[in-house]
Order: C-alpha cells, then sequence, then structure tokens
C-alpha cells in the first residue's frame, strides 16, 4: 500500500491547534492587503511618474523620502511592548485604509507623498506586529509554516494588484487611482475582522508575571546588543537591492519597449511560478535550518536580478531570470525575516523586530538615493543594479558569521528569556545568571548608546 509523503508544511500544519489556525488566519487577511498596498507603486510606476511629471531619478529619489514613513512605527512598536499587540494591530490596519483613500485622491506628488508617508508607517507596524504575534503564539515546529502563510498571503496581495492593473486598469486606460480605491473597503472589512483577535497569550503571561521591561534602553544592553548590530546591519544591505525589484516593470517598458500588460503579466507569471517556494521555504528552514535555507534563497536571488539586467533580451528571457530572482526572494524572505521575532524576549519583540524593518527601510531608501546618484554618473540602470548588487552577498556574510540557529527551538531558549530576570525598576537588560543561551556579547561603546539615545523612542 502506497503511502503519500508527508511535507514540510505538512508537519507545520499539523502542529497547529484550532486557536492557532483562527490567529494565523485573521493575521494573514491584512498581510494580503499590506502586499497589495506596497505593489501598487510598483506595477504602475511609469503611470505615476506620468501623472505627477517625475523623471526616473526624480521617483527614485520621492521613493526614497517615503521609505521614511516606516519610522514612526519604532515609536508605535514600543507601545505593542508596554500595552499590547491586539491594540496596535487595530491601529495599524486603521491606519492603512485611511492612507490608502487619500493616496486615491492625491492631486500632486506633495499632496500624495504625505499620504503614502503615512501608509508607510502603518504597513512597517502591521508586518512588525504579525510576525511578532505569529512566532509568540505558534509552535516552535511550526514558526516557519506560520512566516510562510504570512509571506504568501502579502505576496498574493503584490500579485492581484499587478494582475488588476494589468488585465482591468491598465487596458482600459483608467486611472492608477482606482488601485488605492479599490482596497479602501476591502481594508475597511478586514479592520472589523481583526477585531476578533485576542491578546498574544506569550505578551499575557509576561505582562501577569512583571516581565515587561520599563524602558527600551535595555535592548541596548548583553545579551542582546551585537545581535541587535548584526540584524539591522544584514537588514539595511540586504534592502539595498530593492530600488531594482521597483524598476523591473519600467525597465521592460521604458528600455525593452514591452507593454504595460506584457510587463505585468510577465512579473505576475514568474512570481506564481516561484509561489510555492514561498510557501515551503519556512516549513523546510524549520527542518534544515533557517541560515542554510535563507541565506542559500537571498544569494540566488541576487544571481537572477543580475541575469535579468544583463543577459536577458526577450519576453522569454526576462520570464526566467525572474523566476529565479523570485525564487531566490520568496526563500529568504520567511527563513530570514522570522530572526528578528525570535532572538529577542517579549518585552522587546516587538520594538526588536520594527528596529529589523526600519533597518531594512532605511536599506531600501539608501537604494532608492544611491540609484539615483548612480544613473545619473553611469547613465545606465543596468549598471547602477550591479553596484547595489553587493549589498545582499554582504548580508549573506552577516547572517551566516553572526546569527545562531534558531529552527525548531523555543522563543525562551532562543531569546534568552529564561535566563533574564526583572532587575531593579523591572528593567529586562541584564541576565541575573550572566550569559544567556546566546552568548554574552560586549556592550555597545558609549558614543555609540549616546547616538541611539538621541534617535530612540522615549517611554
Amino acid at each position: 500500500m502506497r503511502t503519500t509523503p508527508v511535507t514540510a508544511a505538512d508537519q507545520g500544519r499539523r502542529l497547529l491547534e484550532p486557536r492557532h489556525v483562527q490567529v494565523l488566519s485573521l493575521l494573514a487577511a491584512a498581510t494580503f492587503f499590506q502586499g497589495y498596498e506596497l505593489e501598487v507603486i510598483t506595477v504602475a510606476l511609469p503611470q505615476v511618474r506620468h501623472t505627477f511629471g517625475l523623471s526616473q531619478g526624480q521617483a527614485s529619489d520621492w521613493l526614497a523620502l517615503l521609505a521614511i514613513g516606516a519610522l514612526p512605527a519604532l515609536l508605535l512598536a514600543r507601545r505593542a511592548d508596554r500595552v499590547g499587540r491586539r491594540r496596535l494591530l487595530l491601529v495599524s490596519i486603521t491606519g492603512l485604509t485611511a492612507a490608502s483613500a487619500a493616496s486615491a485622491a492625491a492631486p500632486t506628488i506633495l499632496c500624495f507623498a504625505p499620504c503614502q508617508l503615512c501608509a508607510g508607517g502603518f504597513t512597517a507596524l502591521e508586518v512588525a506586529l504579525s510576525w511578532t504575534v505569529v512566532a509568540e503564539e505558534l509552535p516552535p515546529g511550526a514558526r516557519g509554516y506560520g512566516f510562510g502563510v504570512l509571506a504568501t498571503l502579502s505576496t498574493l496581495g503584490a500579485g492581484t494588484a499587478a494582475l488588476t492593473w494589468a488585465l482591468l486598469l491598465s487596458p482600459h486606460d483608467l486611472s492608477w487611482r482606482w488601485l488605492y480605491a479599490a482596497a479602501t473597503p476591502v481594508l475597511l472589512l478586514a479592520a472589523f475582522m481583526r477585531r476578533r483577535l485576542l491578546e498574544s497569550s506569550r505578551f499575557a503571561s509576561a505582562a501577569a508575571a512583571g516581565r515587561l521591561a520599563a524602558s527600551w534602553r535595555s535592548l541596548l544592553r548583553p545579551p542582546h546588543t551585537r545581535l541587535l548590530i548584526i540584524m539591522c546591519s544584514a537588514s539595511a544591505f540586504g534592502g539595498l537591492l530593492t530600488q531594482a525589484v521597483a524598476f523591473v516593470i519600467d525597465f521592460m517598458q521604458t528600455q525593452r519597449h514591452l507593454s504595460a500588460s506584457e510587463a505585468n503579466l510577465i512579473v505576475v507569471g514568474a512570481g506564481a511560478l516561484a509561489l510555492p517556494v514561498l510557501a515551503g521555504a519556512g516549513s523546510v528552514s524549520d527542518r534544515l535550518g533557517r541560515k542554510r535555507i535563507g541565506c542559500s534563497f537571498l544569494a540566488l536571488s541576487v544571481a537572477g536580478t543580475l541575469c535579468f539586467f544583463f543577459l536577458a533580451r526577450s519576453p522569454v528571457g526576462y520570464f526566467l531570470a525572474l523566476v529565479v530572482t523570485y525564487v531566490g526572494h520568496f526563500g529568504a524572505w520567511p527563513t530570514l525575516s522570522g530572526f528578528s521575532t525570535e532572538l529577542f524576549p517579549t518585552s522587546h519583540r516587538a520594538l526588536a523586530s520594527s528596529a529589523s524593518g526600519i533597518a531594512s527601510v532605511a536599506g531600501q531608501s539608501g537604494s532608492f538615493l544611491l540609484a539615483g546618484l548612480l544613473i545619473g554618473l553611469t547613465g545606465s540602470l543596468a549598471r547602477t543594479v550591479a553596484a547595489l548588487a553587493a549589498g545582499p552577498l554582504i548580508a549573506v556574510v552577516f547572517i551566516a558569521a553572526g546569527f545562531p540557529e534558531t529552527a525548531g527551538r523555543d522563543l525562551d531558549q532562543t531569546s534568552g528569556e529564561l535566563a533574564t530576570t526583572p532587575a531593579a525598576g523591572n528593567d529586562l537588560g541584564q541576565a541575573a545568571t550572566g550569559a544567556g543561551p546566546l552568548g554574552e556579547p560586549r556592550a555597545l561603546p558609549a558614543w555609540a548608546l549616546r547616538t541611539w539615545g538621541r534617535c530612540a523612542p522615549r517611554h
């Protein structure tokens, strides 16, 4: 009698109880529209540039400015470590709904930019808290599966935006503004559904036991400082290739002379073919390790991007290069993003996750700023992409050399939470028993603490 082989995703799914499924479903619904919202500016970038009269270089500068909208998420994430995840998740989805509606009606770039700044902040908060709750609520052997579900739904949202533009709006010469307008009523429904979400059980337990940190400064003390620096550095370098991804459709239309529908369908088709990797990579990393799987896929995404801009010369070539790019990106995303929630204790998990997200946004912003400068110097988008590709490769080195393995381990072990007790003033920055299971890195130098203290959120 033949038996059906059990995949890594099946194993992760079987570990979920009904309450886990409910939490994952409520988070995934809003994550779908977070992906949709982020993709709109990419799929309709040539038309948005035309509406507001922007060149490629000017568009890169504006996109870099829009990326800093994620910075306020750091302040709100600190509140989530004080008052709970549920309340701030409701704030994030409500704010994203309002910002999306306002973006649809913005008459000029000076009006559009503030709307997108707000949308970026609420999106960053939504992502940080959703991944935090999944890490806290799901069992160790299913965390990667949960990360994969969130990443998959976000990608499906992005694909929906691309298909809506390519098949419904662009062929009929309808405005890109309808992409934002169409999302508003569904986001309202998602906000209503989100009200059913309960507070994270791990946060509730930490609050009841008095294990919430009174100050963000304890995140800067051992055993967290070294991991925080490595995580933020890797996130920033990993974001340097963002400009290349954002300009894929623009590149095919303006320099390879494909139509908007052709370019969008190539992107959607390549993404659809790579989608199974996104769904399964997190589960595979639960078994084989986050670092091994994530770093391999991240390097693959760089290779695919370079092939797209330098070697591909036909629609089939663009499609195949993008398949490789998306396979690499989709495999790295759910495996490597989980580190920001797995390496830090409950008292600082949302703040650390948000710090990682903001570092990534800083890298993305730097990507657009550097691209604008390099395009002006070289006159070539392809050469610019080649220079920016060094960023993710540096991130691979940081992750492989600096992170401990977290796959299959309980959060109390991966974060060192079992080795910490509340210190004076309910500050969790110092370990009562010395080094936690991840070691005792050196504290930050005084100049770094002063610099962080000037820009970090006050409590």
